[in-house]
């Protein structure tokens, strides 16, 4: 049975990545010091990233077939003040994994659309990379620091992942769900579009792509291409909630530290025709977590 070692096994993408890989293979996942435990009952052991002599200790330790690399630095705001503490995570983290893992261990990194520009998205794995904020240059310079250790590995770049539940903080479907129950009114940007991905269909084909032992540069994300406004009136509307809550802004208003990719969304037909698998829209995706919490709730 192969052993695979998820960093960020805490995470949206981690935990969920823990249940689904589990039956069917060794799995073991890490998690910084004093971080609250997500997923009661799934092995965990202290790894952080950055930390070169607990990663040195966690691989050996486990001595892994393959890693999956979740953890990252996703404050895009605080990765423009703060660089330094984006590049050791999304930088000198892979730097570390790779030193420490052994030259035939497979890595599988998410990275993201922030290593384009968004001027003229969507876009394909083949398009050109010019990110515009710290954050987008440090996930690039990730990926290239794993293909300069010509390990076999997958790459993997989704957009504006979301999980079935409500209470992750970097979930922006969490955020406006949770928001518009409270009756919170909310601002959400028009000029801002992508296909977001839902973690569940994301981590199956995680799985496909282990068991095929799938390699190379894929992207992933749903059918559609939309605004973050749409998406936010998309969610008011599956979960009857009041969209009139939901105020429409330009990115400009927002005075962000860090820019954003305004035309983003990424191809997905390149990983779709390889492993055969179906991609869906943000509705028939948001129509199908409310059906998991009605079978829950009945």
């Amino acid at each position: 049975m192969k052993k695979i070692l998820i960093t960020g096994a805490n995470g949206q993408l981690g935990r969920s990545l823990m249940n689904t890989l589990s039956g069917k293979y060794q799995v073991m996942g890490t998690k910084i010091e004093n971080e609250p435990i997500a997923n009661p009952g799934m092995p965990l052991i202290q790894m952080d990233i950055t930390n070169r002599t607990e990663v040195e200790a966690g691989v050996n330790l486990f001595k892994p077939d393959i890693i999956i690399n979740t953890a990252a630095f996703t404050n895009v705001d605080r990765s423009e003040i703060d660089q330094d503490l984006a590049w050791s995570v999304n930088v000198g983290g892979i730097e570390n994994l790779i030193r420490a893992s052994d030259s035939d261990t497979k890595f599988i990194h998410i990275s993201s659309d922030y290593v384009f520009d968004g001027e003229n998205g969507p876009y394909r794995e083949s398009d050109e990379v010019n990110p515009t904020s710290y954050y987008g240059k440090s996930k690039l310079w990730g990926e290239q620091k794993l293909l300069d250790s010509e390990r076999k590995y997958l790459i993997l770049r989704p957009n504006v992942l979301y999980q079935t539940t409500t209470h992750d903080q970097a979930s922006f479907f969490a955020w406006v769900y949770t928001s518009l129950l409270n009756k919170k009114q909310i601002k959400v940007v028009t000029d801002q579009t992508s296909n977001p991905t839902w973690v569940h269909p994301f981590t199956e084909v995680l799985l496909r792509s282990i068991d095929s032992d799938l390699c190379g540069l894929f992207h992933y994300g749903s059918a559609d291409y939309i605004s973050r406004f749409d998406f936010a009136q998309l969610i008011a509307n599956i979960f009857n909630l009041d969209s009139s809550l939901i105020a429409p802004i330009i990115t400009a208003d927002l005075n962000q530290a860090a820019p954003r990719p305004k035309h983003s969304g990424l191809i997905s037909d390149k990983i779709q025709n390889k492993l055969d698998v179906e991609v869906l829209t943000v509705e028939q995706c948001l129509l199908q977590i409310k059906r998991l919490w009605e079978r829950v709730s009945d």
